[in-house]
């Protein structure tokens, strides 16, 4: 014990700058381990590094930068330049360049739902952009923006405005390094070009135009026989479907049918547009077009008093 008690005097000195340094080290570590992590902190992510960049670039409003649909957490790698061409749609609009704002929708849209610049200028620029609109932007799915179009209220007066809203859905397409838009809840065409012949009758379907609400399958249907066959007689809705991969039938839109229309010469071709109702953020995947009683001769069926008693039919299933 005296040797311990003599060792501690003779090293005191020693031993309070030892502690001195191990205390000092102790706190400056805590003290870095507190800056890295509050700097960390103050990293923003990708997430946000896209919005707040797109906010400064475009004059709508961001929403988020994931979709609406799908629920990923995976950002958009073409957001930004998906906006920027939306953005510049509505300048267009806003500041009357109807002309410019025109030039940059799909030849599709344009075929499908503005075949002119006068039926662009009547249908959508009147209706919507009566009055300037500032809006907001949400990814809905893949590279579907949904829009919400409001009244300025600087620019109309009324400090209300952004209490009622035009929704609206576009589309941004990339074609030859260049990209378009398809509007007013166009979302695009899908060539399918898939056939089948069965009993002489070759049914193609060509192509599906999709939009938010319906799609429509355009189908050209061959006639080899030398009879007059009847696509459907109209006597029941259910003749013609979609069936997708879960075996759930979805009928035609009867209503836009005109039964007459559906009779097909011998050695003629024919071409349809079929509507369905299918919603575009449903996730049902369709794969067969069916018509379900094709009446192979028509002028047979016609002079049958009760149509009960013919039964020359075929059933004629298409991949999609």
């Amino acid at each position: 014990m005296f040797r311990l008690r003599r060792w501690y005097h003779e090293n005191k000195g020693k031993i309070l700058i030892t502690i001195l340094v191990i205390v000092s080290i102790v706190f400056f570590v805590q003290i870095a381990n507190n800056f890295y992590k509050n700097k960390k902190d103050d990293i923003p992510t990708k997430s946000s590094v896209t919005q707040n960049t797109i906010n400064n670039e475009i004059s709508g409003k961001l929403e988020g930068t994931t979709s609406l649909i799908s629920e990923s957490n995976s950002v958009n790698r073409n957001l930004e330049k998906h906006t920027l061409i939306i953005d510049t749609f509505i300048k267009y609009c806003n500041e009357g360049q109807v002309d410019s704002a025109y030039k940059l929708l799909t030849e599709e849209c344009k075929e499908e739902v503005f075949p002119s610049l006068e039926s662009f200028k009547n249908k959508y620029y009147n209706n919507v952009f009566k009055t300037y609109k500032t809006y907001s932007i949400q990814n809905w799915m893949e590279n579907t923006y949904k829009l919400k179009l409001t009244e300025d209220a600087l620019t109309t007066g009324k400090v209300n405005s952004n209490s009622s809203y035009l929704q609206e859905y576009i589309t941004v397409i990339e074609k030859d390094s260049e990209y378009k838009l398809n509007i007013n809840n166009y979302i695009g065409r899908t060539a399918i070009n898939k056939n089948t012949t069965v009993n002489g009758v070759t049914i193609n379907i060509e192509s599906k135009e999709t939009f938010m609400d319906y799609s429509e399958y355009t189908v050209i249907i061959q006639n080899t026989t030398d009879k007059t066959i009847l696509l459907d007689n109209g006597k029941r809705t259910d003749n013609i479907y979609l069936l997708d991969e879960n075996n759930v039938k979805e009928y035609v839109n009867t209503g836009e049918i005109i039964y007459n229309n559906l009779k097909i010469l011998p050695k003629a071709t024919k071409k349809y547009t079929f509507k369905f109702s299918n919603n575009y953020s449903n996730t049902r995947v369709m794969k067969y077009l069916v018509f379900k009683n094709v009446i192979m001769d028509y002028d047979e069926y016609n002079e049958t008093i009760d149509k009960n008693d013919y039964d020359n039919f075929t059933k004629i299933t298409v991949s999609v």
